[in-house]
């Protein structure tokens, strides 16, 4: 049965410890560590200061997320899925509510093998928007792989609620009802999806295999 796949130089200027305003970090360790003396006394700060910090640094984190994004974009658009991978982390980090970076991340994730990583992508979007089709639907391809099907159909049949005109949905989902053995489900999915798409191949196969 056909099931699914997983288809010359610039001059760097010297650094100026004190551009940033604020205390110098040290760089040579002076005393023995000693959890109740902090090494680096800072003076503190006003409410309004501590705030305009905040907003710079939350500033900061989206270009630099954006910055590794195009970094991993870069290594995929050579086929280096491994490289890209600890760029898109730092973008989930730097910017952990957008759900596109977690989506991508996910993705590259699957793809080098890591489906407990991938796994835990997908449930963070969805932990935030219950209503992303396209996470339940990759969530769905994880745990099928892994050959938890109930789970898997769990995934797709929220993700055929939610984008209902999506004739691979219909076909993944009926793959996984077949799986668990409920074939007259199997085949309602599979009809569905022809009638979305009358010339999807692998949705019009199933239908006429399944038993």
């Amino acid at each position: 049965m056909t099931t699914m796949t997983k288809n010359q130089g610039t001059t760097i200027p010297s650094a100026n410890p004190q551009r940033s305003g604020f205390q110098a970090i040290p760089t040579r360790i002076r005393d023995v560590r000693d959890a109740q003396v902090p090494p680096l006394v800072v003076e503190p700060l006003a409410e309004q200061e501590k705030a305009a910090i905040r907003q710079n640094l939350s500033e900061l984190g989206l270009k630099l997320a954006e910055i590794h994004r195009t970094a991993a974009e870069a290594y995929l658009s050579q086929g280096c899925y491994e490289q890209a991978l600890p760029h898109l982390e730092a973008a989930a980090t730097f910017s952990p509510s957008e759900a596109e970076y977690q989506m991508q991340l996910g993705f590259v994730r699957y793809v080098t093998g890591d489906d407990v990583g991938a796994i835990n992508s997908f449930n963070m979007v969805l932990a935030t928007d219950s209503n992303n089709a396209e996470a339940w639907f990759n969530l769905g391809m994880v745990l099928f792989g892994q050959e938890q099907h109930a789970e898997a159909e769990d995934c797709f049949r929220r993700a055929s609620e939610l984008h209902s005109t999506d004739a691979q949905t219909w076909n993944n989902r009926g793959v996984c009802l077949w799986k668990i053995n409920r074939i007259a489900d199997a085949r309602t999915c599979f009809t569905k999806a022809l009638q979305i798409d009358p010339s999807d191949a692998d949705a019009s196969y199933n239908l006429s295999n399944v038993r």
